[in-house]
């Protein structure tokens, strides 16, 4: 009697660090995860370029946010995603509303980027390079300090800062001129399409084994024969 196979537990976003094989679909949150991520700011942009009527794109937009929130719950699927940009978007809105511009819908992203960057860099600088740190809780690896994966953690986490400053290096000068269509297509394209490379080439990088292991065992040297007595002589 066979037993039945168990089901391959899901990696999604960061979790694919430590996959055997890389999903891009898991990475971004699939095709769901994708709409909630970039709907809200296709409505912002969408209503507000068109009208000028910032309170009206902002309330339409958390309500894109809103309606994905209650689709998840309905639906009884996991909500982490849907919940944190739920939050987003409501800081968004409540902070372009508070500055009355519709470039400020935009700032909690480039603020969240500077700080993201920072953190990325001073972990290096501490020795104790985020993404190690991630790859192992992931993978439950309590000594990643000590493995030879380091050079690669301190690698690719300064990818990743590079990634966080690029967005910032782009999207501010955008925010500072006032250019809201330019600066919510750098933020769509800046978003998901760049996490998703970013993420594939760490995962590149993280999943060859360690030296230690990558290497197999010398096999031990066959026994030589002694000749018997009974072998006629050569």
């Amino acid at each position: 009697m066979t037993t039945p196979e168990q089901p391959t537990e899901r990696k999604s976003g960061m979790k694919q660090l430590a996959a055997e094989e890389f999903d891009l679909a898991e990475a971004i949150g699939g095709v769901r995860g994708v709409v909630e991520s970039v709907l809200p700011v296709i409505v912002f942009l969408g209503v507000y370029l068109p009208t000028h009527r910032l309170l009206l794109a902002s309330g339409l937009a958390l309500l894109a946010a809103t309606i994905a929130l209650l689709a998840r719950l309905l639906a009884r699927t996991p909500i982490t995603q849907a919940l944190g940009g739920f939050l987003g978007v409501a800081i968004c809105a409540m902070w372009a509303a508070y500055s009355g511009s519709a470039e400020g819908y935009f700032a909690p992203g480039l603020a969240i980027n500077a700080v993201y960057a920072a953190i990325m860099l001073i972990s290096m600088l501490v020795r104790y390079p985020l993404i190690g740190l991630a790859d192992g809780l992931i993978r439950g690896e309590n000594n990643w300090r000590t493995s030879p994966r380091m050079p690669r953690y301190y690698a690719i986490t300064l990818l990743w800062a590079a990634m966080f400053a690029l967005r910032l290096g782009v999207q501010w000068p955008l925010y500072t001129s006032g250019n809201v269509a330019a600066l919510g297509t750098a933020r769509l394209l800046m978003g998901i399409p760049l996490f998703a490379v970013v993420i594939f080439i760490s995962w590149l990088a993280l999943r060859r084994k360690d030296p230690d292991q990558s290497a197999p065992e010398p096999a031990a040297p066959a026994a030589e024969i002694a000749p018997s007595s009974d072998q006629p002589p050569q």
